[in-house]
């Protein structure tokens, strides 16, 4: 069985120079190494192939049969493999080819798709696959070249570029506020239907405090609780009861007057962690062109103003 181990794109390379220049030594002076290092190589490759490839005199050298049509095939060879580098080198000068990003689908639709246009407007070499999905993605086993991700950050073996930071806010309708009242306290929302959002970790908790003051944790119901977000908000606008969500979600409704902030004196969170708005990669030697600059468009984009605080935002 022959072993073409030998025939690597430096031999090739060296074959189809000593065919082109009928010469060990010409090729030698120009690859700066010696013939006798050439000639094994040649020797390599023809005993790998098990057929002679050139014919060898004092004077020159010349191809056999077999020789032409191994040099014809290689040269097919080298040039595919010179246009595979010269694109690696403009995908490095200029960002092209494919970017999977994978966002959470409510911030997807509000908040990546909107700008889809002007990223394909600005890079238009560049192709988006945008996946939305409110599950959990390791990007690392998921084909993902960039997550958004929304929280508190923990994942080590990943590197992230915050977008943003996430900012809560107690809002209701004024329906509702008219109904019910508004709150004066957090302890008077025992009082107040509270419309709470229930992930695979359970129920969430909302912590209130007011400045230079610890975090006090509450555990609240209302008669809807839900795992999707819109539906909440929703719920809130039709005036059903209050629903703690961070700006970016609830910032049109609030800036429009379908919700109103309430408890301002307050800090709200979900967490006692701060959490934040991620863009997400393989922790890689070098980050490609065509990832950086998705990432500096966002980056550019949204900053790290407080979301939803700006009547312009998507």
């Amino acid at each position: 069985m022959e072993d073409f181990s030998q025939l690597s794109f430096r031999s090739l390379r060296l074959f189809v120079a000593v065919v082109d220049q009928g010469s060990f030594s010409e090729v030698a002076r120009r690859e700066a190494i010696s013939p006798s290092s050439i000639s094994r190589v040649i020797q390599q490759m023809e005993q790998a192939l098990q057929t002679q490839l050139l014919y060898r005199n004092t004077r020159a050298v010349s191809p056999t049969e077999s020789g032409l049509l191994l040099a014809h095939h290689a040269r097919q060879v080298l040039e595919q493999l010179e246009q595979a580098m010269r694109g690696l080198q403009e995908q490095e000068l200029e960002p092209s080819g494919l970017v999977r990003i994978n966002a959470p689908v409510v911030f997807g639709q509000r908040h990546i798709a909107p700008w889809l246009h002007e990223l394909c407007a600005c890079y238009p070499k560049v192709h988006i696959e945008l996946m939305q999905t409110d599950d959990f993605i390791d990007p690392l086993h998921d084909a993902t070249d960039l997550l958004i991700r929304i929280g508190v950050m923990a994942d080590s073996s990943l590197q992230s570029r915050t977008l943003g930071h996430q900012h809560f806010k107690l809002a209701a309708s004024p329906a509702y506020l008219a109904r019910a009242g508004v709150p004066a306290s957090p302890k008077a929302l025992a009082q107040h239907s509270c419309l709470v959002f229930k992930g695979f970790a359970g129920s969430q908790r909302w912590f209130f405090r007011q400045p230079d003051a610890g975090w006090e944790p509450y555990n609240l119901r209302g008669v809807l609780t839900s795992n999707n977000a819109e539906t909440l908000t929703q719920a809130a606008i039709d005036g059903i009861g209050l629903v703690v969500f961070p700006t970016w979600l609830i910032g049109d409704a609030l800036h429009d007057g379908r919700l109103i902030s309430v408890l301002e004196e307050y800090q709200v969170s979900t967490s006692l962690e701060a959490q934040t708005i991620s863009a997400v990669y393989p922790n890689g030697k070098k980050t490609s062109v065509k990832v950086r600059a998705v990432i500096d468009f966002l980056l550019e984009k949204f900053g790290n103003e407080e979301w939803g605080s700006h009547p312009n935002w998507p």
